[in-house]
């Protein structure tokens, strides 16, 4: 494969430490919680509250990652068996539905974050406003979108194709 872009590199490197950086930090904090309630005996409401909301962001936003570096859980035992052609067209056929998939989650989470903008709707214990909160869903839906729409566009490059298989990198 060609040597990736300076602009290839800096968004995979987002991608990488944004999500590593949120799943970190709402591990530390429910760890500091932890302490907190049975060292303490004191633990903080928010911490909890924030914990889980900085892993589903992480989480979220790894999804772009996993499906970048092809680590997305997949069904096997039929795509192994068929032929190149037949798997490039799975391939493109599962990539496909994934990007309308991720294009439906970037529009209705766009149409959430507004409602809970409108609203001016807050979590319960922090008050945390809620269109904060779910911007995670455009953002991830955006970001899937770009890393399926970059294997279909692979997929449908013949010599790339070809390079694909003979490296054993193509994947659903």
């Amino acid at each position: 494969m060609r040597e990736k872009s300076l602009w290839i590199k800096i968004y995979e490197g987002l991608e990488d430490y944004l999500s590593g950086g949120l799943l970190y930090s709402g591990l530390t904090l429910i760890f500091v919680n932890v302490l907190l309630r049975y060292v303490f005996g004191k633990p903080i409401a928010l911490l909890d509250e924030y914990s889980v909301y900085l892993i589903v962001w992480g989480a979220m936003i790894g999804f772009a990652t996993a499906l970048r570096d092809d680590h997305h859980i997949k069904v096997n035992i039929l795509y192994d068996r068929l032929s190149p052609k037949g798997k490039r067209i799975v391939s493109i056929f599962a990539n496909s539905v994934g990007a309308f998939f991720a294009i439906l989650m970037l529009i209705y989470g766009i149409k959430l974050v507004v409602t809970y903008k409108v609203l001016g709707q807050g979590s319960a214990d922090s008050q945390t406003p809620l269109w904060i909160v779910s911007l995670v869903l455009p953002i991830s839906g955006f970001m899937m979108v770009v890393r399926f729409v970059e294997k279909v566009f692979l997929l449908l490059k013949k010599d790339t194709w070809q390079k694909l298989i003979q490296s054993k990198e193509v994947g659903l």
